[in-house]
């Protein structure tokens, strides 16, 4: 039998090549700076890192403006509440003096007495001013005045020199002391004075007398009283003139004010006669205040 035909042989195929497959073209990468790890902060200065971060890698900051947000939430007034005014403008003030005066009739009398003597040694003129000194003071507590109400002033010792041809020499000493005395009895006061000036002949001096008051308060408060209505008076009449109410008072000063003086009398007044005549009269107060009043 004939054999049986082969089929024909292929050739074997050869693969077509590869058409080459393009490549993207490289990148350029931007330099990436690595931070240290970042601690966690409270909220404002864990903003403040967030925008130092975002400078050191040149991005804008106001990319941080959520964190910004998170971290200083923004606080709204509660509703109703009353809304910021300007303070008000000062009220107007007037500033007024005032002086008030108060007079009354002095209720004892403060007689100044003295007692000297001279002696050519110091030891005697110390002794015949001592003998001297308790005359005065025996006839000053018959003619009862107390020992409360007698002060001694002064004291004193001194030399004496006498000029002999232009050239002053030592003749001896001068020994004093005086004393201030209170008369509560006015109507007595006279007789003080006459018993003061007999009791230890020459030696004695009398230095003056003054009428004064126990308690000068009444009288300071009465011319007080005066000064302040003065004042007032005053600023009622400007607030008048301005077409404008008196307000309230803003403050009151006291200025500056001496006590009451008490009333003098000369020595040459005194005579030596039975109940030495004197005329006490009046003692005067007075008192000056500042005082600040609102206008309305």
């Amino acid at each position: 039998m004939p054999a049986a035909p082969r089929p024909p042989t292929r050739a074997p195929r050869t693969p077509a090549a590869a058409a080459p497959v393009p490549h993207p073209a490289p990148r350029a990468h931007r330099a990436v700076r690595v931070l240290p790890p970042v601690r966690v902060l409270p909220p404002v200065r864990a903003l403040t890192a967030a925008l130092l971060a975002l400078a050191a890698l040149g991005l804008p900051a106001a990319l941080a403006g959520p964190a910004a947000a998170d971290a200083a939430p923004a606080v709204s007034a509660p509703a109703g509440a009353p809304a910021a005014t300007s303070p008000e403008p000062a009220p107007a003030t007037v500033t007024v003096t005032g002086t008030g005066s108060a007079s009354a009739a002095p209720d004892l009398a403060v007689v100044g007495v003295a007692v000297e003597a001279t002696a050519p040694t110091a030891e005697k003129a110390l002794a015949a001013q001592h003998a001297a000194a308790d005359a005065l003071l025996g006839a000053l507590r018959g003619h009862r005045v107390a020992d409360r109400d007698i002060r001694t002033d002064s004291l004193e010792l001194s030399a004496v020199y006498e000029d002999r041809g232009g050239v002053s020499k030592l003749s001896g000493y001068r020994a004093a002391q005086g004393f201030s005395v209170k008369v509560r009895e006015l109507h007595r006061t006279g007789r003080v004075i006459e018993a003061a000036a007999g009791s230890a002949g020459d030696a004695v001096r009398i230095t003056g007398v003054s009428f004064d008051l126990a308690d000068a308060r009444p009288l300071r408060a009465r011319s007080r009283q005066a000064a302040h209505e003065d004042a007032r008076a005053k600023a009622e009449h400007y607030a008048r003139l301005t077409g404008r109410r008196l307000g309230r008072l803003v403050s009151l000063n006291e200025a500056g004010t001496s006590a009451p003086r008490p009333l003098a009398v000369s020595p040459a007044a005194f005579a030596k006669q039975d109940g030495v005549p004197l005329a006490p009269g009046e003692i005067e107060d007075t008192v000056s205040v500042v005082a600040v009043y609102e206008l309305q």
